[in-house]
């Protein structure tokens, strides 16, 4: 599950983009992609948008998949709603990237994509475990990048 919430910053989404290049797994995982109400994407643009499809896709087609991935999103924010329209815009799963892309207004609307032990489970966060936080709103830079596991 990766969450968006606050200012988002092209920074940060390129981080994010790091760390999946690290650790391939993350990369290839089924994932629900949360973008909270209120979310401001307003200083990423459409040229940045595109440069992190780039790179995600060259990920995405260094990995072996044996299934297709599903990438359910949910977005609670009207201010968000052209930057992830234009984020997932020609996503299928025949782009080549082995993703099958779904958007929701709710978790709980993916369900055309996720059976529903899943999307109860991503609805409590149960069995969730944090193991990144990228924020670069942390007044100290060695701050700014969290990785925990339980």
């Amino acid at each position: 599950m990766i969450e968006f919430t606050g200012a988002v910053t092209v920074s940060e989404l390129q981080d994010l983009g790091r760390a999946h290049a690290e650790n391939l797994a993350w990369a290839g995982a089924d994932t629900f992609h949360i973008v909270a109400d209120g979310v401001d994407l307003s200083q990423i643009t459409h040229a940045q948008l595109d440069a992190l499809r780039a790179h995600y896709r060259k990920l995405h087609q260094s990995i072996d998949f044996f299934m297709l991935r599903r990438s359910g999103w949910v977005c609670r924010s009207s201010q968000a709603s052209r930057s992830v329209e234009y984020w997932l815009r020609e996503r299928h799963s025949r782009d080549g990237q082995a993703t099958e892309v779904f958007l929701a207004a709710s978790i709980e609307g993916l369900g055309g994509l996720f059976a529903g032990d899943e999307i109860a489970a991503a609805a409590s966060r149960s069995g969730f475990v944090e193991k990144l936080r990228i924020d670069h709103t942390c007044k100290h830079p060695e701050d700014r990048r969290h990785v925990r596991e339980r």
